[in-house]
């Protein structure tokens, strides 16, 4: 945006001002944010899964050949942008971990995170110090421990 603006010469509180004044403007605004979004999505989609050519092999400043390139990391962008179900990160716990409230953790144990250690040697190192029948860590209610228990 602040490109847009030197080269056409307005100001960005002009923009800004527009926007919020003037709903021509603001839909022309959202209609080229739209087409911008389509085009960058067509240019990842080429790059992603139909290739750039690429030359290799010079000699005397010719290429000798060309390859073609793809790009996973964006082919991944857009599984994750069309299928998020199936695609999109995980930030869940999972395994011993995923039913902890983290909230009732001890003070030492936040005070290690806090300090750079890994939050699973944490919480692995305070489960170790119980039997292993016992509940070692805070979970979040008690239907998912009974749930859990019943597995």
């Amino acid at each position: 945006m602040v490109r847009a603006c030197e080269v056409s010469g307005v100001g960005r509180s002009s923009h800004y001002r527009w926007l919020e004044h003037d709903p021509d403007y603001r839909e022309a605004f959202d209609l080229a944010r739209q087409e911008t979004a389509h085009r960058l999505e067509a240019e990842a989609y080429r790059r992603a899964v139909e290739g750039v050519e690429k030359p290799v092999g010079w000699y005397m400043g010719q290429p000798g050949g060309y390859v073609r390139e793809y790009s996973d990391k964006l082919l991944i962008v857009l599984l994750k942008a069309t299928m998020p179900d199936k695609y999109a990160s995980r930030n869940e716990a999972k395994g011993q971990f995923a039913h902890i409230d983290f909230t009732k953790l001890p003070d030492e144990a936040l005070s290690r995170i806090a300090g750079g250690e890994h939050p699973t040697s944490v919480l692995a190192s305070m489960a170790a110090r119980y039997e292993p029948e016992a509940r070692a860590l805070p979970v979040a209610s008690k239907a998912v421990s009974e749930a859990d228990q019943s597995e």
